[in-house]
Order: C-alpha cells, then sequence, then structure tokens
C-alpha cells in the first residue's frame, strides 16, 4: 500500500529546502531550486589562462572556460587547497597526485 501524505503537508514542502523541487512551465527544475555545484556557468573564450584569471579571479565549483592557447577548457576546482582554474586535460601522473575530492571536481582528460 502506498503511503500517502496531506495536500498542506505536499504544499508545505513545494520548493523549499529539503523539500520537494516544482517544476517551470516545460517541465524542467527550477535553476533556483539546483544546489550551485549543480549549475554550471561557461564563462567565455579567453586567449590565456593568465587572461581567465584576470577576468575572473574566483568562481563556483563547475564554471568553466575555453583557453586558446592550450586549446583546452579549464574548470574552476574549490577542492584544491587553494582553489583555482585548472586546465581539464591532465597527465596521468599530475592526477594521480589530486586527492579523490580534486579528482571528482573537473571532469578531467587524463592524458599518459
Amino acid at each position: 500500500m502506498a503511503s500517502s501524505i496531506s495536500y498542506e503537508l505536499f504544499q508545505a514542502k513545494q520548493g523549499v529546502a529539503n523539500g520537494l523541487a516544482t517544476l517551470d512551465g516545460s517541465g524542467k527544475v527550477l535553476v533556483s531550486q539546483l544546489p550551485p555545484q549543480a549549475v554550471e556557468t561557461y564563462k567565455g573564450v579567453y586567449a590565456t589562462s593568465a587572461a581567465l584569471i584576470l577576468a575572473h579571479a574566483s568562481a563556483l565549483l563547475g564554471d568553466y572556460a575555453y583557453v586558446t592557447e592550450t586549446t583546452s577548457y579549464w574548470y574552476w576546482n574549490d577542492e584544491l587547497a587553494v582553489p583555482a582554474w585548472v586546465n581539464q586535460q591532465i597527465t596521468e601522473a599530475a592526477y594521480n597526485l589530486l586527492s579523490a575530492a580534486e579528482q571528482a571536481a573537473v571532469p578531467y582528460i587524463v592524458e599518459p
């Protein structure tokens, strides 16, 4: 038998923290109800990593930009001891030096 909740409890739980997400007119969860880590923000294209850092001294986990100098995407990794922009392309040796949390924070492309 399925459990049920009262209409009042259902209404009280909609759109609040630790409650039930509501949907917009197209049936999608509102961005405002997603945790910050779930929303990636594209910061644009930059000629160099220095230009990216100058434009965005800090960011949120998952934010990313394209750097033409390295022909790769760079992601903000706030799991590092000192949060920073990191190149998505990384050597296997460098990747192995990262903690599990640091590895999980960025969709790395590991190269030999």
